[in-house]
């Protein structure tokens, strides 16, 4: 694990709050290859658990989670898998301390790939896994623990290999629920041939039943595609809410017995709300303001104790032919009960790619956020975990003078600042911040070194100017005065 450093120091700014008066840090896990956090949650210690993957070499993965305490730093690492790829995509604590992961596995079972849970107690050390599937591809995405002490469990069965992308393709949306033992209770999949169909999260709702988030073709004539669908107790579907060109990621019962949905439509962020039978209350889009092929899109929402709506994701992401990507910022989103916003946050720089996995309210009010993040940590990509303040803020730490740095801005207060660089080939870049967190500028200059002079056009205050080299990010602290 590895600390995130403004030269030596430990957090990172995005707004101008003392470090003493904040509960607030952000930190990278990983070594070589790409990490990746796909769930994190509070734990009834105070302190963490994420879970995600790694990349290993030869084409390999493998499952990883991460205990933490309070301030990101880690108690204990566990890693689970084979000979070959696995992964994991969802979890959590469970009633008697422990933890359930869910995900796949090529390593073990009985096809390419088979969805796959495993059970540990509270040290992560394992009690049981179970595998499930069949000779082609079979995977999960969500898992939730039911009031029997079992688990339900979504994904996708019965894929098979795409002959152009080499990924899976043409699966059926997939329901599982099993007992505290991981032991096959029933099945349902959901779907029709020649579409793909897969559950990207569940929840058990107040009447028994469970609620999923997904992405069902059922007819490519018409993309009138099921976005969301309640189910009995015993998995037998209720309702549906359809709607064309999205995927919801993420859904979540609320107080007043209805949902909230986060994903993606059109290439744009969405967040919709039903009432309790499926009928649409309100939807917003947020994106349309990148560049052609560019993305925004959410992966999870939560409610918070105001009555309103967390959401992380990311922005920004463009995409090309043939399945590449590449940029994006991790996006955190703020909205009241109508989802209407009332702050966002972006983090990362461009152009890597940063983007945010889950989030979760904490009990002393901020937000608790994995993802990846290519930005910092140093290598392909690294498991990303932050915490913010209750508005979604990392606290500043100012670093003393350096006088090994590239850059230096000789006096910090004045009318203007003049910004000094040298030894940068490529250029010099900058993201410059207000007190409140918000980008409000971009330095750049394309020789490799230089003098240069900011402020001109802005308004007098406090402001952070952050420039990153060689994977350290150093932030400036500067005044504009009249």
């Amino acid at each position: 694990m590895k600390r995130l450093a403004v030269l030596s120091i430990a957090a990172v700014m995005l707004a101008a709050i003392p470090l003493a008066a904040q509960t607030s840090w952000m930190k990278t896990y990983g070594t070589t290859g790409t990490s990746s956090g796909w769930s994190v949650e509070q734990t009834s210690d105070g302190g963490y658990i994420v879970i995600g993957g790694r990349a290993l070499p030869a084409q390999t993965s493998e499952v990883w989670i991460i205990k933490t305490d309070s301030n990101g730093d880690t108690i204990w690492t566990r890693s689970f898998g084979g000979h070959a790829e696995d992964w994991a995509y969802g979890g959590q604590e469970v009633s008697d301390g422990g933890y359930i992961i869910a995900g796949y596995t090529e390593s073990f079972g009985a096809g390419n790939f088979d969805l796959w849970l495993l059970k540990t107690d509270a040290d992560g050390d394992t009690l049981w896994t179970k595998t499930y599937g069949g000779e082609n591809y079979d995977a999960a995405y969500g898992v939730d623990q039911t009031s029997d002490g079992g688990y339900i469990v979504t994904g996708y069965r019965d894929a098979v290999e795409h002959e152009e992308s080499g990924y899976p393709w043409n699966g059926d949306l997939w329901l599982l629920k099993t007992d505290s033992e991981g032991d096959t209770i029933w099945t349902k999949t959901y779907g029709d041939e020649d579409t793909w169909d897969e559950g990207c999260h569940v929840q058990q709702t107040s009447d028994g039943g469970y609620i999923i988030a997904c992405l069902a073709l059922y007819s490519e004539a018409t993309l009138n595609s099921v976005m969301l669908m309640k189910t009995d107790g015993k998995g037998d579907s209720l309702w549906t809410y359809r709607a064309g060109g999205t995927q919801l990621m993420c859904v979540r019962e609320t107080a007043d017995d209805a949902y909230v949905a986060a994903g993606i439509e059109m290439g744009d962020l969405v967040l919709l709300k039903t009432d309790g039978s499926g009928n649409l209350l309100w939807k917003r889009t947020w994106g349309k303001t990148n560049p052609i092929y560019a993305n925004d899109c959410a992966d999870c929402v939560q409610e918070t104790s105001d009555g309103g709506y967390i959401v992380t994701g990311i922005y920004g992401l463009k995409s090309y032919v043939g399945g590449y990507s590449e940029d994006g910022d991790l996006w955190l989103l703020k909205t009241d009960d109508k989802g209407d916003t009332v702050w966002t946050r972006l983090y990362g720089q461009n152009p890597q790619k940063d983007y945010g996995s889950w989030v979760q309210q904490t009990t002393d009010g901020g937000y608790i956020i994995t993802g990846m993040t290519e930005t910092y940590g140093g290598s392909e990509g690294n498991l990303w975990l932050i915490k913010t303040d209750s508005e979604g803020r990392i606290a500043v730490a100012e670093e003393p003078h350096v006088t090994q740095s590239d850059w230096q801005i000789p006096v910090s207060v004045g009318r203007r600042i003049v910004l000094q660089y040298t030894d940068r080939p490529q250029g010099f870049s900058a993201s410059v911040f207000d007190a409140s967190g918000r980008k409000v500028d971009e330095i750049h200059a394309s020789q490799a070194s230089g003098t240069i002079i900011w402020g001109d056009t802005q308004t007098p205050g406090v402001y952070f100017i952050r420039s990153s080299s060689d994977n350290t990010m150093i932030t400036r602290k500067v005044i504009l005065v009249k």
